[in-house]
């Protein structure tokens, strides 16, 4: 280093690496370096991973939930994945999972649809994979899986892994099954992984485990309108409970419009004699003015089973017209013989599938989405849909 010069100062220009040291007399030193456009974005990306908490108490799913702690508890060597049709609270269980997980000392990646790719490699950033490595690797979707569970695997902290709401399995591969466990959905040694969706397909999904969301019981359907309510004690809670079907999205809809409307609803008799007269399709109208955001069409009943249409029209583009001459033919959730569809099908509206294979391969697809279940009755296949499914249909008339 020359001798110290007062009329140079102490100032260095351009790209600094590393550490820079200066060995005489140091009076005055500004390191300044401009952005170097050329790296890779080093910047997190805008992902939550944090999961949502339950808005009231989880009724009627302690079995379930008892069941995914125990597998959680004993590193279940495959992912598990809860399927029922929307509204049935597959969302709500796995919040219930992650509260739990949380208060175990578990660490919760709560990965949303539509950001699966983008939310793994934030998981695997925060055990500690270095950020400049997942840009390097995000956009190659293989490197990417590869690079995420090499990091996840290696965590040393247990962790739950949420896949909320993949009602379009191909976000997870788009080349195989998710069940295979060669793209971004794998079982991991160091965590536990579950996943929520409306695809109701064991083949889809195997070796995963498929627990099924069901509907709630009249007494733990009452408790959880009460709940939603507001109200320990709720007059007819269990009649309009079973009005709705159990429904969980129903529930919390109906025990909003009873905290909001009291003056009108004094109880959940007066909203059961509303819904009776006007149908329960009514009660979208009544809770709609209620829920805010651009996603407050999502939350009513007829916004969930549209979006379950959208996923299957995608697959099957006969499957929606199908399913609404269904619950006009079948009423208010009667079953429906299979061996009828083609004759009483084929009399008015678009072309039906003729074909036999054709058929069963549009009706399979509302099975799996959770918007149609098969019974046997005899010798009979029948086709059943939920009431309250059958109901909104029918309400609705405007074309899918």
């Amino acid at each position: 280093m020359p001798p110290h010069d007062p009329d140079i100062g102490n100032t260095t220009r351009g790209t600094v690496h590393g550490q820079l040291l200066q060995a005489r007399d140091i009076h005055h030193l500004t390191v300044s370096s401009a952005p170097d456009t050329s790296a890779p974005r080093t910047t997190a990306p805008d992902i939550s991973l944090v999961p949502p908490l339950p808005a009231t108490a989880v009724r009627g799913r302690t079995r379930l939930i008892e069941e995914l702690t125990t597998a959680m508890g004993s590193a279940s060597s495959v992912p598990h994945v809860l399927t029922g049709p929307g509204g049935f609270g597959k969302t709500t269980v796995a919040a219930a999972l992650a509260e739990h997980a949380q208060g175990r000392g578990r660490r919760v990646f709560w990965i949303r649809a539509g950001e699966v790719s983008a939310g793994l490699l934030e998981a695997a950033v925060e055990v500690g994979g270095p950020r400049s490595e997942a840009e390097e690797v995000r956009g190659s979707p293989r490197r990417a899986a590869r690079w995420v569970w090499q990091h996840l695997d290696r965590s040393p902290e247990p962790w739950l892994l949420v896949f909320d709401n993949a009602g379009r399995p191909q976000e997870l591969d788009q080349h195989r099954r998710p069940g295979e466990q060669a793209g971004l959905l794998r079982s991991s040694p160091a965590g536990f992984v579950l996943v929520t969706s409306r695809v109701d397909d064991p083949a889809l999904w195997a070796p995963a485990q498929v627990h099924k969301v069901v509907e709630l019981d009249d007494a733990a359907a009452g408790a959880a309108l009460a709940d939603h309510a507001g109200e320990e004690a709720l007059p007819g809670a269990e009649e309009l409970a079973e009005r709705l079907g159990g429904v969980p999205l129903a529930l919390a809809l109906a025990g909003r419009i009873l905290a909001t409307h009291r003056v009108l609803f004094p109880d959940a008799r007066a909203l059961r004699k509303r819904l009776d007269e006007d149908g329960a399709a009514h009660l979208d109208s009544l809770a709609e003015p209620l829920l805010t955001g651009p996603d407050a069409r999502r939350l009513l009943l007829s916004g969930v089973w549209q979006l379950s249409l959208e996923f299957v029209a995608r697959v099957e583009p006969q499957a929606p017209p199908l399913l609404r001459r269904l619950a006009a033919l079948s009423g208010r959730g009667l079953p429906f013989p299979l061996r009828r569809i083609v004759p009483e099908l084929l009399r008015e509206g678009p072309p039906w599938p003729t074909d036999r294979a054709e058929l069963a391969r549009v009706i399979n697809a509302l099975v799996v989405h959770g918007l149609v279940s098969t019974v046997r009755h005899g010798q009979d296949t029948e086709l059943l849909l939920h009431p309250l499914v059958s109901e909104a249909l029918r309400a609705r008339v405007e074309p899918v």
